[in-house]
């Protein structure tokens, strides 16, 4: 069983019976099985001895104690900026990433923010109600940009907060009448746009994140964000800002300010706001305390030998516990990193 977060256990346990053996793959801290289309259940039907289920097939054999093979290496996330905020606030910095070299001047890499003066249609009628047109408008520029800069099929994938802003995005991607967008959109593999609840096991090169929501009349934002001042939205928020490959552009109608998140119980708000701050401030934070060992001084007495030879010198690069010890460029050229340098050393060993 793929994403086993999703499989509910009366989903699983006929297809477990069959089998003379089972692995089960999958992460809790993404998406449970979605209550849409649920079946009711007649309460007073149930036996008072009956034993819940657990949400999914995953959580039932963890809590079954069925022995358990961490997979700790990340290998999507071309920048470690992409995955660093999840791999500190969800993976307890478990997650072994891979350090690249880091161009803050590359706007086609890493994190970014993109500020919108839009508005958040809450009381309009028809289609555009619950919709940003603003934010929309920017996200379908961008993706025409894009698709004019290669006459290759870009991998471009949209992911908003709600149906709505996923359906608006759509059609005016659709009204372009651009041929090469529309194939994009048929192929199984090409453009997507999806809301929170349907990208689980999606991934691309570059993702747009529509937050859509902004302030009100009032000059306020209030705390309704769908799914994730929801409880167990922050599992929503995970699988968002890591489907990408090399590049998430967040496309927000309010400043990181604006969200009070310290005013909700939920910690998916709170988490959102810390990650809009990332995204517009720039950096990444680190997983790990900073290792520190004997080699430590060694690794310093070398950067210093190197820097007297007129080298540009690094050190400790790196987000996770995978971390280059040394990254060296040429004089005056720290923005382009030339070599790495692994020292050998207690955290090798």
């Amino acid at each position: 069983f793929d994403e086993a977060s999703q499989v509910r256990v009366a989903d699983a346990i006929g297809a477990m019976g069959r089998g003379k053996s089972v692995v089960v793959v999958g992460d809790s801290k993404q998406m449970p099985p979605t209550s849409f289309a649920e079946t009711s259940i007649d309460e007073e039907a149930i036996v008072s001895d009956t034993v819940a289920d657990e949400e999914s097939i995953l959580s039932e054999c963890v809590n079954a104690q069925v022995p358990r093979q961490w997979l700790s290496w990340h290998y999507r996330s071309q920048s470690e900026r992409l995955i660093a905020f999840s791999n500190h606030r969800y993976y307890a910095g478990r997650l072994s990433t891979f350090p690249g070299p880091a161009r803050p001047e590359d706007k086609r890499s890493g994190l970014h923010f993109e500020r919108i003066h839009g508005e958040f249609l809450r009381n309009s009628a028809g289609r555009a109600k619950r919709t940003n047109p603003e934010e929309a408008k920017a996200i379908v520029k961008e993706i025409q940009l894009r698709f004019a800069e290669t006459d290759r099929k870009p991998s471009l994938g949209v992911i908003t907060f709600n149906i709505q802003q996923r359906d608006l995005i759509d059609r005016m991607l659709r009204d372009l009448d651009d041929e090469r967008i529309t194939q994009a959109l048929e192929a199984p593999d090409g453009l997507f746009v999806k809301n929170l609840e349907n990208v689980q096991g999606d991934e691309r090169d570059v993702i747009f994140f529509s937050v859509a929501f902004s302030r009100n009349k009032r000059g306020t934002l209030p705390l309704n964000f769908g799914p994730l001042s929801q409880a167990g939205g922050e599992r929503r928020l995970n699988v968002a800002i890591t489907r990408a490959r090399r590049q998430v552009v967040v496309f927000s109608s309010f400043d990181p300010e604006d969200l009070h998140a310290e005013r909700s119980s939920h910690r998916g708000l709170r988490d959102l706001r810390a990650y809009l701050e990332q995204a517009r401030d720039g950096g990444a934070p680190r997983a790990l305390p900073a290792y520190s060992s004997a080699v430590d001084l060694h690794r310093n007495e070398i950067a210093e030998r190197l820097q007297d030879a007129g080298l540009e010198v690094n050190v400790g690069v790196g987000h996770s516990s995978f971390e280059v010890d040394l990254v060296l460029g040429l004089p005056g050229r720290a923005d382009v990193p030339r070599v790495a340098v692994l020292l050998d050393g207690s955290a090798w060993n």
